[in-house]
């Protein structure tokens, strides 16, 4: 066995561990501490809530034209509640005119509900507008209440058929459905108490011939909130099959109880740091503890498994945990830097969302390292009594000392480091540089090219297409204008500027544009609706009338009509009242992804700059607003921020490496499987139709640490061994049996832990499970076969110092 073990360690990381072991009762107190303190913030001041502001990169022209205008023009948080006659009947009957009109009422009673912005067919707000003896009058479209026979029903019937913007975006085209839109500002809502009094309304109006139906971004997120619990029991599985495992590998209490420590005292300083600072839990993100955990682990169980090796050789305790830990501090500590700096790249976007979680993610990383590299020499010295008797451990370094015919005759494990050792042999090891070069290049091009940014709605993306929520949104879609708006607003130069006829014809025009040149596209709304079809009631209704008025009396006439048939609060939705300075065009959109999207802000923003070129114009066209406008501004965050991260990321990891190593073709190494496993995990992304998004975006930044981690700590054995043994051959089979083992065995256990997502009724959650699942395998594969393969190309420092005799 002798040889097996490197002594040839740093003085200076001798004495440090020595340090702490001298005064380790101080640091333990200290440790104890500061884990109460955190715990004592996570008690009181932590929350997993959606915060909507968190979410909106503040910096981006949409998100500022939005906040501006939001008051005026209301949230673009739109919940939509649809009743729909199941018996094939229409729904001008007393019946289902009453059930839309207690839902309105209901909505109304619901905490954060924008009272200005709720309309549906029973609202005060949607007016009809008709000409009699006494001339051209507004009035509520259910003017004289519910209507209480069939022949008023009847008259209800024209009422709609005979009021331009409510075919189409209150009832249905076929007559069969209504709907009620109603806004909820981002701040103060309950999302939790918004489902479920949302759901209980709903409730309420179904019967064997009504189905209600909920959609829109307030109920999206009312969902995910009320998914928190399974959320929790899946993680608690997860835990819980980890620690299983770690108990089949160590086969002893200690196995699981350090690691399980570590991660939990790490924990506990990462989420009590985030709750110091105010920091909230979004419940989409919850998987991202399970990618931290994986450090946690990952760390504890080489420095654990180092240990034991050490103390069968000496048998003494102190020497073992002071040898073991002096000679994973190096690597530790280059893995730990680079996973926090990693990390915190992620604040490279202005996503408030995404800062604070590189702040609070970055500071979690860097309390593992405490958590392992001080807390668990602690534990072993006070609470661990190993045998020295470890048949595992002693099978371990016999196995790694015989030749690689003994091996192959060995178990499962041994067998499959044969096979590794054989890839990254003298002629194999050509070959598996080449494929790892066409994974890069090849699948690098398709995944740069084709990966895509926010395609589907946000809705698609989180929950799987026959849940109740896509089911609603696809009836929204189908049924009326669309589901989704897309706001322009018209800001004028001077007060009363939207009461000038070109002002009213622009807007006009650009309804017309946006119908016949975006696509998905069904309807628009906006104040020259309004005049338009007033003016043609003042013409007996003749559709040749159907314009904006010559003459500035004629318009004058039109929005005094408004200002007399309208009560305070209802016209805000188009026009900003007293001053008639501010008015906004809405589109509604049926279906759309990131690239039509795109293209549509760019027509629009083509037009506005044609319009911009008319010195005569009083007001100026600014885009976008509304939900789309909103999802644009993150996407177009998400877009570059995720490329700029991996820039970021690599350049770092390269930087440190070659520092540590003194090699920059270490540092060239460790990058290459890194680059692998994301290109392949980019692979996979596209395969399974796996938006980047805001949600996912953090997910698979975070989890390129692991697959460094894995390759640092091979990385630093191989460089031992190659101080020690006699041949590269032997110091890779060493590597590969003790690191290595340890490495599977975490990428394995985190990957079986993981899989439970799977199961999550969530499709966002089963998603980034099988992501991290994918990234747990693919880098430790790419670790163990890559760095042994390219440290013989190569032939970094380390491995040139072994000697010619040594690498043949």
């Amino acid at each position: 066995m002798g040889g097996m073990l490197n002594k040839n360690i740093s003085p200076l990381w001798l004495k440090f561990v020595g340090f702490q072991m001298k005064h380790r009762l101080s640091f333990f107190m200290a440790m104890f501490l500061v884990t109460c303190l955190s715990f004592y913030s996570i008690v009181t001041r932590l929350e997993i809530k959606t915060d909507f502001f968190e979410i909106y990169p503040p910096k981006h022209e949409y998100i500022k034209l939005y906040k501006e205008f939001r008051k005026m023009f209301g949230s673009a948080n739109v919940l939509t509640m649809i009743i729909e006659r199941t018996d094939g009947k229409d729904i001008y009957n007393t019946e289902t005119l009453r059930k839309i009109n207690e839902l309105t009422l209901g909505i109304m009673e619901v905490d954060g509900c924008n009272l200005i912005q709720l309309t549906s067919i029973a609202h005060p707000k949607i007016k009809q507008i008709s000409l009699s003896c006494q001339g051209v009058s507004i009035y509520p479209l259910m003017r004289n209440g519910v209507p209480k026979s069939k022949r008023e029903c009847q008259e209800f019937k024209k009422a709609v058929y005979a009021t331009q913007g409510v075919r189409g975006f209150y009832v249905s085209f076929d007559d069969k459905s209504t709907v009620l839109y109603a806004g909820f500002w981002e701040e103060g809502v309950d999302l939790l108490e918004l489902f479920h009094s949302v759901k209980k309304l709903a409730s309420s109006v179904e019967d064997e011939n009504h189905k209600c139906y909920i959609a829109g971004y307030p109920m999206l997120y009312a969902w995910i909130s009320y998914y928190r619990t399974q959320v929790f029991g899946i993680l608690c599985v997860t835990v819980f099959a980890m620690l299983l495992l770690l108990i089949l590998y160590f086969r002893r209490l200690a196995g699981v109880m350090i690691p399980a420590v570590s991660g939990l005292v790490s924990a506990i300083w990462g989420l009590g740091f985030a709750a110091a600072l105010g920091i909230n839990l979004d419940p989409l993100l919850l998987v991202v503890p399970i990618l931290l955990s994986a450090r946690a682990l990952s760390h504890s169980c080489q420095c654990l498994e180092r240990f034991h090796q050490e103390f069968v050789e000496c048998n003494n305790k102190d020497e073992a945990i002071i040898t073991a830990y002096s000679a994973l501090y190096p690597p530790a500590m280059l893995a730990i830097i680079t996973d926090g700096l990693g990390v915190l790249t992620i604040a490279i976007a202005t996503i408030p969302l995404m800062q604070k979680l590189a702040y609070f993610s970055s500071f979690w990383i860097i309390s593992i390292f405490l958590a392992v590299m001080v807390l668990n020499p602690i534990i072993i010295s006070y609470f661990y009594s190993p045998s020295i008797d470890d048949k595992k451990i002693k099978k371990m370094i016999e196995s790694a000392q015989i030749s690689e015919k003994g091996a192959g005759r060995a178990g499962l494990y041994i067998q499959f480091v044969n096979l590794i050792h054989a890839l990254s042999g003298p002629r194999a090891k050509w070959g598996v540089a080449g494929a790892a070069l066409a994974i890069i290049l090849i699948g690098g091009y398709f995944s740069t090219t084709y990966l895509k940014v926010g395609d589907s709605s946000p809705g698609g993306a989180i929950l799987y297409p026959d849940h109740p929520y896509n089911i609603a949104m696809q009836k929204v879609n189908s049924d009326f204008a669309g589901a989704s708006r897309l706001i322009v607003v018209f800001e004028g130069k001077e007060k009363g500027a939207i009461k000038y006829r070109n002002t009213l014809v622009d807007m006009d025009n650009l309804g017309l544009y946006m119908r016949h040149n975006i696509k998905g596209v069904g309807g628009t709304l906006s104040l020259t609706d309004l005049v338009r079809q007033i003016f043609r009631m003042y013409h007996e209704g003749s559709p040749k009338w159907d314009m904006v008025p010559q003459k500035r009396t004629h318009i004058g006439q039109m929005f005094y009509q408004l200002s007399t048939g309208m009560a305070p609060g209802e016209m805000d939705r188009f026009v900003s009242i007293p001053e008639f300075q501010d008015a906004s065009v809405t589109a509604f959109l049926q279906s759309y992804s990131h690239d039509s999207i795109k293209e549509a802000i760019k027509k629009l923003k083509d037009y506005r700059d044609k319009m911009a070129l008319d010195p005569e114009s009083k007001v100026r066209m600014r885009v976008c607003g509304g939900i789309l406008g909103i999802l644009a501004a993150v996407n177009e965050e998400v877009e570059w921020s995720y490329w700029a991260i991996l820039i970021v990321v690599f350049i770092t990891t390269f930087l440190l490496c070659t520092f540590t190593y003194r090699s920059f073709k270490a540092g060239f190494i460790l990058l290459i499987p890194l680059a692998v496993s994301q290109v392949i995990c980019e692979l996979i992304m596209l395969m399974l139709h796996i938006d980047l998004n805001i949600d996912s975006l953090p997910v698979t930044a975070i989890g390129i640490g692991v697959g460094i981690d894995y390759g640092i700590y091979l990385m630093s054995r191989l460089k031992e061994e190659c101080a020690i043994q006699s041949s590269f051959e032997k110091a890779r089979m060493v590597a590969l049996m003790t690191t290595g083992r340890v490495i599977m065995f975490t990428a394995l256990t985190l990957s079986f832990g993981v899989g439970f997502w799977l199961f999550s009724v969530m499709k966002f959650c089963a998603e980034m499970g099988l992501l991290i699942l994918v990234l747990m395998i693919f880098n430790m594969i790419a670790a163990l076969i890559l760095i042994p393969a390219l440290s013989g190309i190569f032939k970094p420092s380390f491995v040139k110092k072994m000697g010619k005799e040594a690498l043949i």
